[in-house]
């Protein structure tokens, strides 16, 4: 499996076409990880990106069921990069099975199953193993079947769907800071300089014996249309007008994806930028 691939492919053709962006950014450790035409990232590769600091990934997906997805290892918490190579893992396998599926219902329901199972997972091995305590990720799945759209959300990693001219966010944050929106009790420009906006509400890794962890559903209408995937890492540096204007500029997606994770890692006061992963998939109906 090569993921370090030179794609020269200019998208003439940009029907059912993805590409995928993943950076280390100024991080020692690597703790993002992602789906993608069903490949993912290993121990041997995460142990390898220090030296290698970044991949990139095209492909014309044909699976009657797809899933493409970013786990972000949550950043501050011992073996974040087990959490997230977890999740991905078992959305890889259960993407194998559903492809039999007749609806996006149908989908949906054996992905939250899925999700409920990573994260007891998760949260046994926390428990049993001093190394890994307290270990956790994000996660946001787009899956499409046959015609129809559905993401799931946990964290603050988002989805946005882009048609050419503005960009909208699809996702809402489990976060502190979107908490404190909900209830009015601060506006987007107080949520700036609250110091937990960032905490999060709920992740894989969440929970006690008996809790069963449950995504946010999302079913978009989306026409001939572009769906960005991305961790916080994008986020935080990039606002929307600037990954609008990235967007804006090139016909080619794959290029379009290295200038969003450029971007963002080399945003000025960022000397400690995180792991960046993005996720662009091109939907034409």
């Amino acid at each position: 499996m090569n993921f370090y691939q030179n794609s020269q492919l200019y998208m003439k053709n940009k029907s059912n076409f993805a590409t995928c962006v993943s950076h280390i950014g100024k991080r020692h450790n690597y703790e993002d990880n992602f789906l993608f035409d069903g490949k993912h990232i290993d121990v041997d590769l995460q142990k390898q990106m220090p030296s290698k600091k970044s991949i990139f990934l095209t492909s014309h997906f044909k699976r009657r069921v797809s899933f493409f997805a970013i786990s972000d290892g949550m950043g501050g918490h011992n073996a974040g990069e087990v959490a997230s190579k977890i999740c991905v893992e078992k959305l890889a396998e259960l993407e194998k099975t559903v492809q039999n599926c007749l609806s996006i219902k149908e989908v949906v329901y054996l992905a939250q199953a899925t999700i409920a199972e990573i994260n007891s997972t998760v949260c046994e091995m926390s428990y049993k193993q001093k190394d890994l305590r307290g270990m956790g990720s994000t996660l946001v799945l787009l899956i499409i079947c046959g015609e129809e759209i559905a993401i799931l959300n946990i964290g603050d990693s988002r989805a946005y769907k882009f048609d050419g001219y503005s960009i909208i966010q699809l996702t809402k944050d489990n976060t502190e800071g979107q908490r404190m929106l909900d209830l009015e009790l601060l506006t987007s420009e107080e949520i700036k300089s609250f110091p937990a906006r960032k905490n999060l509400t709920r992740y894989i890794g969440y929970g006690e014996a008996g809790f069963i962890l449950k995504a946010d559903e999302y079913y978009p209408i989306i026409n001939n249309e572009m769906i960005l995937l991305c961790s916080d890492g994008v986020t935080d540096a990039l606002n929307e007008y600037e990954m609008k204007n990235i967007l804006s500029k090139e016909l080619d997606m794959g290029v379009s994806g290295k200038m969003l994770i450029e971007q963002a890692i080399a945003v000025d006061n960022a000397d400690n930028a995180d792991n960046a992963t993005a996720i662009l998939v091109n939907i034409e109906r």
